[in-house]
């Protein structure tokens, strides 16, 4: 096998890893989905440990059922006060590029491009070299 057959072997190999990687990591999601309601009654009678908020999605961890998620509107006033009064360890993700619901698709974006110019350096060089010894 030549080598640039084999570096673009290895590239199909590391992209398509890394997508089954980001496709099952998604489909493993560990925390139960609840409502606002009935978060907000777990903040109220103590059974919220801590969260984390990203944007509007609120992660955390109940002391009875275990992890959970759910979505906040935005701009609710008050809210992280009344976390922070019934003592819920409050932490804030802040949002960005490199965010969860677009980095799977980033980094796809990123390791499709390395590859293609692996393969097109690979073709580039291997034309150079027929052409300088013609």
């Amino acid at each position: 096998m030549r080598t640039w057959k084999k570096y673009v072997l290895i590239v199909v190999a590391v992209v398509a890893g890394t997508m089954v990687w980001n496709v099952y990591g998604q489909f493993q999601s560990s925390s139960r989905n609840v409502s606002l309601t009935q978060f907000l009654r777990d903040v109220d009678s103590g059974k919220v440990e801590a969260i984390s908020i990203h944007g509007d999605e609120v992660v955390g961890v109940n002391t009875q059922t275990g992890r959970f998620r759910t979505y906040t509107p935005r701009g609710y006033v008050g809210f992280v006060n009344r976390l922070i009064d019934r003592d819920v360890d409050v932490s804030v993700v802040p949002e960005g590029v490199w965010s969860t619901s677009c980095a799977p698709w980033l980094s796809a974006l990123i390791l499709i491009q390395v590859g293609l110019f692996t393969v097109l350096g690979g073709y580039v060089r291997r034309t150079a070299r027929i052409s300088s010894t013609a």
